[in-house]
């Protein structure tokens, strides 16, 4: 196995846990919560979602377009969505999704992003900039999670 680098960040949002849990389960959100400078296309996603289901997607960054293809190898309504990569610029990707209730109508989100780059140990020197890029990618999310859910 690897050394895999770690990104995490937590945020409180004020709505019960079973509706952060299910907001995130349903990927048609993902696009919502996307950074302006990334562009999502869902192109197959599992009806409904299950362990093993795999989603399909377009991820656009500066112009360059690539297909992410996740596998949901962890799905515990509502405290847990984990996918990992099976396709993707990465050489490993865990992504794992908790949902925790604080309070009765008050629940914490946690990501944890768990990384490998290819081309290792060539690619070391940029790691510093991948987790910077990805805390900006979820600070976005999980504004953007807050901003939805708490005006409903």
């Amino acid at each position: 196995m690897r050394n895999l680098c770690k990104v995490s960040m937590q945020s409180e949002v004020a709505v019960p846990v079973q509706e952060l849990f299910d907001f995130h389960l349903d990927t048609t959100n993902l696009p919502k919560i996307t950074p302006p400078n990334l562009k999502v296309d869902i192109i197959e996603i599992p009806k409904p979602m299950h362990k093993g289901g795999i989603v399909v997607l377009e991820v656009t960054k500066f112009w360059l377009k690539q297909q992410w293809k996740v596998e949901i190898i962890e799905l515990n309504s509502p405290h847990i969505i984990t996918d990992k990569a099976i396709k993707s610029p990465f050489a490993e990707f865990v992504h794992e999704h908790t949902f925790k209730e604080v309070g009765r109508n008050t629940s914490l989100l946690c990501d944890n992003v768990y990384f490998a780059l290819p081309f290792a140990p060539l690619s070391s020197i940029i790691i510093p900039l991948v987790k910077q890029d990805i805390r900006r990618m979820f600070a976005y999310r999980h504004q953007e999670t807050k901003r939805i859910l708490e005006k409903r």
